[in-house]
């Protein structure tokens, strides 16, 4: 692997750039920076704005993104599927106590724990809230 492409092993961004979904897999790359996409419709958005931004000398992207909100129930799936990579980890650590654990074991815990509640949200937006009336 050359050392020029482990960034992306290490930080690649999680979420499109124009509106805040979970990255499908594509990347835009713009001076320095490279960004994330969910599908080609919103890479060519985030270009269009980039150009836009350049040709103008505005310093800031046009676009406005919504803050990214915090869902309860997929925080505590998240947590509760988490729940076997904590007891393989507490083992192999010899503690419960997560600050007692080596800082790779934490990471390896906190990313699993990231990536459920990724993957639940995803889900949920893919297939939309399903809330059951009491008729």
């Amino acid at each position: 692997m050359k050392s020029h492409s482990r960034p992306f092993l290490d930080n690649r961004p999680s979420l499109c750039s124009y509106c805040l979904r979970p990255v499908g897999g594509l990347l835009f790359h713009w001076g320095d920076r490279w960004y994330g996409a969910c599908s080609t419709e919103h890479l060519e958005k985030i270009r269009d704005d980039l150009e836009l931004n350049d040709e103008n000398k505005r310093g800031d992207r046009g676009v406005s993104l919504k803050f990214a909100q915090v869902n309860h129930c997929g925080v505590e799936k998240a947590v509760t599927k988490s729940r076997d990579k904590y007891l393989e980890l507490a083992k192999q650590n010899k503690s419960y106590v997560i600050h007692e654990w080596k800082k790779e074991h934490r990471l390896q815990l906190f990313g699993n724990a990231i990536k459920e509640y990724l993957i639940y949200s995803t889900e949920l937006a893919q297939e939309g809230l399903l809330v059951k009336r009491d008729d």
